[in-house]
């Protein structure tokens, strides 16, 4: 899996490079353990919610939480991607109970159709070459903290050709005092081999 690195600006590279008011704090993996399964969720420092909470929030307090949202992002992008090449099992923990997938078209909702779709498809290597993210205004979420996530990049399924492809996610946060979990709400897959068409 290739892991992602920005085009920082010259700001975010001096800020980055010892501004002291500058707080940085990196996502990490949680791990934890319930029924004798081992569940991964994507866990990010808690997001500010000051930054678009309110209609006096600043251009700053935005350009921190859109670094919040990337940086979640880009966790999740690496985690997603290697659950479904390596642990295609443990993949519907990234999802919400009533998720919904778009496989080119075909519609899937919900946690046990997700398992059950997920098992047919065929082993892959996904190959991400282009990231962005964004995160969703709160009058379009109803306050919930949202996060759309846009990769594209290539994959193979075992005995096919290797195909071009676009994912859009939705992923939504679930914050405590101490940390933000990330599940999928929605979740948007789509070949992208446009001379086969």
């Amino acid at each position: 899996m290739r892991k992602f690195r920005r085009d920082w600006s010259q700001e975010d590279y001096e800020r980055r490079q010892g501004r002291s008011d500058y707080r940085h704090e990196e996502p990490q993996t949680s791990y934890s353990y319930r029924g004798g399964h081992r569940r991964e969720e994507v866990v990010t420092p808690p997001l500010d919610q000051s930054a678009s909470g309110s209609s006096m929030a600043t251009s700053v307090d935005f350009k921190t939480y859109v670094d919040q949202a990337c940086r979640a992002a880009e966790e999740f992008v690496n985690i997603y991607y290697e659950t479904m090449d390596k642990r295609r099992r443990a993949l519907t923990r990234l999802y919400l109970d009533k998720a919904t997938l778009i496989w080119n078209g075909n519609v899937v909702t919900g946690l046990d159709s997700l398992s059950n779709f997920f098992e047919m498809l065929p082993s892959s290597e996904f190959q991400v070459n282009m990231l962005d993210c964004q995160p969703v205004h709160e009058q379009a979420t109803q306050s919930q903290t949202t996060v759309l996530v846009v990769t594209s990049g290539t994959v193979k399924f075992d005995g096919n050709k290797q195909h071009f492809f676009n994912q859009n996610f939705l992923l939504t946060a679930h914050s405590t005092p101490t940390s933000t979990v990330w599940k999928i709400a929605s979740d948007c897959f789509r070949f992208q081999d446009w001379a086969s068409c």
